[in-house]
């Protein structure tokens, strides 16, 4: 019974160790979260506001999908909202829900084509690679940080002027989630299995000295072998045993007559 119930121990706790394994790995929540959004007209510009790619801290990556080559554009504050200031185009003002990014239209009577929107004297940098464009947001904080020190600027997204600015854009951060009962699994599993493995090694031992003291008893020395000894009965003659009576009764009167002659 003893064994029985240590062998039953040892498995909850590997049970609870192999939870505690699955959720960190296969049960982990995800390690990341994206806000996205689909952009149907949002005009030959898109503009992401100021702070808005941090959103999810210093760490992470903007993706941005078009109908050609993506440019990623940055300037002076003020600056590309002085550059389309008749221009219909699409802000990002932020994430909502944390799985959706949210838009304002701006300028919806402007208009709808850039000629040459890369080529501006007023744009700092220009970055532009086939879609989707993908940028680093920690490399992004970097530089800015570093040349700048103003990271909390506007970001300027174009294609080739006559096509939408963008079709989707993303922003991709990582987050900081772990399922909080799987500490109490591992400690939980480990302290239950040490139980049952303490309690399999008293029974075990238990056994064996059980199993040894047999093995005393069955080696102990014991008589030797033979014919069991007979045990005289104190009543019985044993030079008249097996002796008729008459024959006994006989022997006494000779007895008498010699001692009468004597």
């Amino acid at each position: 019974m003893q064994r029985l119930l240590a062998v039953l121990l040892v498995l909850i706790g590997l049970t609870g160790l192999v939870l505690g394994r699955l959720g960190e790995t296969t049960w982990a929540p995800e390690t990341e979260t994206t806000a996205t959004v689909e952009l149907s007209a949002p005009g030959p510009a898109v503009v992401i506001d100021p702070g808005v790619l941090y959103v999810g801290g210093e760490a992470g990556e903007l993706v941005i999908e078009g109908a050609s080559d993506v440019s990623v554009i940055t300037a002076g504050g003020g600056d590309i909202e002085a550059y389309l200031e008749d221009v219909h185009y699409t802000r990002i003002t932020g994430a909502s829900g944390w799985s959706t990014l949210s838009t304002q239209e701006v300028n919806p009577e402007g208009a709808d084509q850039l000629s040459d929107p890369t080529s501006s004297d007023l744009w700092r940098t220009v970055e532009t690679t086939p879609s989707p464009h993908t940028l680093d947001v920690a490399e992004f904080w970097a530089a800015e940080n570093g040349e700048n020190e103003q990271v909390y600027r506007s970001l300027l997204i174009v294609t080739d002027g006559t096509e939408a600015g963008a079709e989707q854009i993303s922003i991709t951060w990582p987050v900081d989630a772990e399922n909080e009962w799987v500490p109490f699994a591992y400690a939980g599993g480990a302290a239950i299995a040490v139980i049952g493995l303490v309690l399999l090694v008293v029974s075990l031992g238990g056994r064996r000295r059980d199993e040894d003291q047999a093995e005393l008893v069955e080696d102990a020395p014991r008589p030797p072998a033979g014919d069991p000894v007979e045990h005289a009965d104190p009543a019985v003659d044993p030079t008249t045993e097996g002796t008729p009576d008459d024959d006994r009764t006989e022997q006494i009167d000779v007895v008498d007559d010699e001692e009468g002659r004597r």
